[in-house]
């Protein structure tokens, strides 16, 4: 399973002895059309011929055209069934096969294990045993989310979200640890006015539209979720996606801006524009980093891998497989 973005300028699409052809200034690549489940044309002054599209259509393989915000604006696919259609009646089959029970463990699975990771990361530079047994502890808890072995899907869902609690606890207690005294951060708290949680807040809501686009990129229905229980108009499978990502994504920037001794402005109980926009610059240039992940060598930046992780869930929805997820390697 894979996906071809195409980013540069003046590259052209063609199709030669079946295989897709991408020309660039640089470089000419070959690469079959059966090893491709889309492509993304995120950049103006492409060429593409009528034979490749005809060629994607064949194969079932998304086209689709981004905005420079990175928004969809065409897709081209088959007129009949795609690829997309496949990926979204998994989805829905799923809760009736009982899939969806393995999706929910390994979502809950890698948040745990990420929090786990980065605490036995900030241990080894703090030197500190108390972080380190901390990490170990959560990485106990993910074991166990992933092994229970709970029938109704309804049931499952609460013992995860116990085992969640519970290392969240200790996630967070141990954040409390390593930030400065005069933050008094006391714990997570989404309607905290503190200016942690206020921070932590516009970091993810910085990260939910990546996550969005690249569910619907994916194929995937953004209000069908597995670990969150689904509430009428809210996008619960971007929930889903984001739990992967949140530690890798927004908490170790925001952590180390905090000790490194940035202070966020507030007015009137919000941040104020000169701090949002400092936010919103840390989490960008981090989403740009490239980082390793558990279960490949690739190095990737955090938006690619967040599209390779909604992509590789499609495929295990479609495969009848457990996905493995997103755990960064620091």
């Amino acid at each position: 399973m894979r996906t071809l973005v195409i980013s540069g300028y003046g590259v052209k699409l063609k199709v030669k002895n079946n295989y897709i052809v991408i020309h660039s200034k640089d470089s000419v690549k070959e690469v079959a059309p059966s090893e491709v489940d889309s492509i993304i044309i995120a950049t103006s002054g492409v060429v593409l011929t009528s034979k490749f599209l005809r060629l994607v259509s064949n194969y079932g393989i998304d086209l689709v055209v981004v905005d420079s915000r990175g928004y969809p604006v065409s897709r081209f696919y088959h007129p009949y069934i795609t690829r997309t259609a496949d990926s979204r009646i998994a989805q829905y089959m799923s809760y009736s096969n009982g899939l969806c029970r393995e999706v929910a463990k390994s979502i809950a699975y890698c948040k745990l294990m990420n929090q786990s990771t980065y605490l036995v990361r900030l241990s080894r530079l703090l030197r500190s045993q108390e972080l380190r047994e901390a990490g170990y502890s959560i990485e106990s808890l993910a074991n166990k989310a992933l092994s229970l072995s709970v029938d109704d899907f309804h049931e499952l869902r609460k013992e995860l979200m116990s085992i969640e609690a519970h290392g969240a606890r200790t996630y967070w207690s141990s954040v409390a640890y390593v930030l400065p005294s005069d933050l008094k951060f006391e714990g997570r708290d989404q309607d905290g006015e503190d200016q942690v949680n206020m921070v932590l807040n516009y970091g993810y809501g910085i990260v939910y539209p990546e996550c969005w686009k690249a569910l619907v990129l994916a194929g995937l229905d953004p209000y069908a979720g597995f670990l969150h229980v689904e509430r009428s108009g809210k996008p619960v499978l971007v929930y889903d996606l984001i739990e992967m990502f949140r530690v890798a994504a927004v908490d170790s920037v925001l952590i180390s801006k905090f000790r490194d001794g940035w202070r966020a402005e507030l007015s009137d109980g919000l941040l104020t524009p000169k701090s949002r926009g400092e936010v919103i610059k840390s989490i960008i240039e981090n989403l740009n980093r490239r980082f390793k992940c558990k279960h490949s060598e690739s190095y990737m930046t955090l938006v690619q891998w967040i599209r390779h992780t909604a992509l590789e869930l499609a495929d295990a929805l479609r495969s009848g497989k457990r996905p493995r997820g997103f755990i960064v390697r620091w």
